[in-house]
């Protein structure tokens, strides 16, 4: 024996509901996830474009760093000794010289909120036509202090 299910008037009234809440729930939620995706977007644009800014400003304090150098040649008038005398008594404020097994190492860093960008060149032979050559540009995140870690553990 068959069975027949009825349905009244009130069943699919309460299914119609049912179907309009999920359909509404479903658009708050996608509402919201792309209010997030735009949030997202925002900062991310953001610090790319602090990041690009600041390899930007890194290549700027290159080119200022090459004119003093071609400065210093000219002014050395060819001496290799003279040329690293006056490179090392004016380098200009930001950057440091550093001597790497014989190898005169400048850097500088830029900071951006909790990172630093970390540049150095290499001093190449005055012989040489260029003057310097790319040896870090890095990003990097300063490690934690050592109280830090323990509110970590």
């Amino acid at each position: 024996m068959k069975r027949k299910i009825a349905l009244g008037p009130g069943a699919a009234s309460l299914i119609l509901i049912v179907v309009i809440l999920s359909l509404c729930m479903l658009s708050m939620l996608m509402q919201i996830s792309a209010r997030n995706d735009v949030s997202l977007a925002t900062r991310s644009t953001g610090m790319i474009t602090n990041v690009y800014n600041l390899f930007s400003h890194s290549e700027q304090r290159l080119a200022k760093l090459d004119a003093f150098l071609l400065r210093c040649r000219q002014a050395s008038g060819g001496d290799a000794d003279t040329y690293l005398e006056l490179v090392e008594n004016n380098l200009p404020e930001g950057f440091i010289l550093t001597d790497n097994a014989g190898e005169k190492i400048i850097s500088w860093t830029d900071p951006l909120d909790k990172r630093v960008l970390t540049c150095a060149v290499r001093l190449k032979d005055i012989r040489e036509a260029e003057r310097v050559e790319w040896i870090r540009h890095t990003f990097e995140e300063p490690a934690p202090a050592a109280e830090d870690e323990e509110e970590f553990l």
